[in-house]
């Protein structure tokens, strides 16, 4: 759920956005002292669109005079070093990029979990409007561990006009997400009202900026963005406002300056405190795009209280050898303000009553890429100073809850490497491999953290009638700290999905996807169980 935000740059194979894959869940009974346990992401307690992850209100839009603006939450932002494969899910439908003959639809499935799903969309457009709604339910529940079970609600809505240049907008997004703390076998003597915990999330963006080429050349933007968070269980709530400008020019042909500036000022809220939150970012950045040269150099400084933080951003990137070798360098230095709204979103288990502090990354990073014929590729390798780096521990009174815990400095060796192949639009393969060396401060242990992780993504399609998925993704032992006396040994594993879409016509499909071939039993946090193999099979009208 989470959500989740990558900033490294990457290349990747331009068909990987049709691809279908279905996401894993697995279940396991629970353990005790210092037994082996698998444990994985604990997200698989809700259902969606594979690639339809986003922590802003965003509603596939009609492709024409799309307006390539940002949209960023302040957030946890160590996508690229967490250990989330796919990111997990227990059952997940194909993104439907290639079949979508409509972009409005009614989609209806049923899961082997007693999982109904209901997803209606609707867009609408006219000469410079355009608008769409999208309202979703989904939940699941075990047969064989007692409140397992949860339920998903969503609505969204988005609003585009483009007078001339121009482009105004306005996003709205509402979240009920319920859960339960089934955590361990103490839960079965509580009732369900006991355990149960609820999320809600009320998130709403206003936009204005310039859409197509004007008179003076010059691009800007500006957005603001009102956030409210609240978890039942403790009666926690987090709020947020965000509000950024930019604009930036053209010179000549290969030139373009510009700048930023952002304020972010938020307020938590728990039984024992209340945290006021704010900081501020001024940003200058110059780009030159020449021939097969491309460079960006900008600062950014950074102020938090009476704490100010120069943050360098520079890349430089050189064709070689035509499209078949191109070498890449850079710096990257980010500031990244981590909340409880973004904790609890990754980690449903979370204490109501947690210490928030704000992040700072240093990245440092070099690699190869290219194409060639239906093949691509990039290599890179990355050196990552964090302060601050978020860990989430059980807590030692209630093992079925969770808290963050920070270590001052941690510093990462991330070797990655992709792989694409794209054969027309009938088959395409993507093989992606990280590989992390942590050097912790104040922690014994990465905890939740594998040093090596693999995911294998196959598509084929049938003449546009019959469309095959295949997910596998493997990972290493990890640890996961329960208390003092429990520091458990993760075992790693290998998992597959499949997936299949059947293309009636125009406005009729048919889908069914079946996860975890394996049955493994694993954990994604300490105590938590997930479900076993489970499949779902549904239908969508498109109109």
């Amino acid at each position: 759920m989470n959500l989740s935000l990558k900033n490294n740059t990457l290349f990747v194979s331009a068909s990987l956005g049709m691809l279908i894959a279905c996401n894993t869940v697995v279940a396991q009974t629970g353990t005790v002292g210092n037994e082996e346990v698998i444990i994985v992401k604990e997200r698989d307690v809700k259902i969606k669109d594979a690639d339809k992850i986003s922590e802003s209100p965003n509603i596939p839009q009609l492709p024409d005079q799309k307006i390539n603006l940002e949209y960023k939450i302040p957030s946890f932002g160590f996508k690229e070093i967490n250990f989330e494969p796919n990111p997990l899910k227990p059952i997940a439908l194909s993104k439907e990029k290639l079949e979508r003959f409509n972009s409005s639809y009614i989609k209806l499935g049923f899961g082997s979990q007693l999982s109904p799903l209901l997803e209606f969309m609707y867009n609408g457009k006219s000469k410079n409007l355009k608008y769409g709604v999208d309202i979703s339910h989904f939940n699941a529940m075990a047969f064989d561990i007692k409140n397992q079970r949860f339920f998903d609600d969503k609505a969204e809505a988005y609003l585009r006009y483009y007078p001339k240049t121009f482009v105004l907008g306005a996003d709205f997004r509402f979240q009920n997400y319920i859960t339960h703390f089934y955590g361990n076998q103490k839960a079965e003597t509580l009732s369900r009202s006991q355990i149960r915990q609820a999320f809600q999330d009320y998130d709403a963006m206003v936009l204005f900026g310039s859409n197509k080429k004007n008179n003076l050349e010059i691009d800007f933007y500006s957005k603001a963005r009102f956030d409210y968070f609240k978890e039942l269980y403790g009666k926690s709530n987090e709020y947020f406002i965000n509000a950024q400008i930019g604009i930036g020019k053209k010179i000549q042909k290969m030139h373009w300056v510009g700048g930023s500036f952002e304020f972010d000022g938020s307020q938590f809220t728990s039984i024992s405190q209340k945290l006021w939150r704010n900081y501020f970012l001024l940003n200058l950045t110059y780009k030159i795009n020449y021939k097969d040269l491309i460079g960006r150099a900008g600062i950014t400084l950074a102020l938090e209280g009476d704490k100010l933080y120069p943050l360098a951003d520079l890349y430089l990137q050189k064709g070689l050898y035509k499209k078949y070798l191109t070498a890449y360098a850079g710096w990257q230095m980010r500031y990244t303000k981590n909340t409880f709204r973004n904790y609890a979103l990754e980690n449903n288990f979370m204490l109501s009553d947690i210490q928030l502090k704000n992040a700072r990354t240093s990245d440092i990073f070099f690699g190869l890429k290219g194409t060639a014929s239906s093949f691509s590729y990039n290599a890179m390798f990355s050196y990552k100073d964090i302060r601050n780096m978020p860990f989430y521990y059980n807590d030692y009174f209630d093992s079925r809850r969770f808290y963050i815990g920070y270590d001052d400095k941690v510093r990462v060796i991330n070797g990655h490497l992709e792989l694409g192949y794209n054969f027309k639009n009938d088959f395409s393969a993507f093989l992606e491999l990280d590989y992390n060396k942590y050097a912790l401060s104040s922690n014994a242990k990465a905890w939740y953290k594998p040093d090596f992780k693999a995911n294998l993504k196959l598509r084929y399609n049938l003449k546009s009638k019959l469309i095959f998925g295949a997910d596998i993704y493997g990972f290493t032992n990890y640890y996961g700290h329960v208390n003092i006396g429990d520091i458990r040994q993760i075992k790693g594993t290998v998992d597959a999905n499949l997936s299949l879409e059947y293309i009636f016509n125009k406005r009729f499909s048919f889908f069914g996807c079946l996860n975890n071939l394996a049955h493994q039993k694993y954990q994604r946090w300490a105590n938590y169980p997930v479900y076993g193999i489970n499949g779902l099979v549904g239908a969508k009208f498109s109109f």
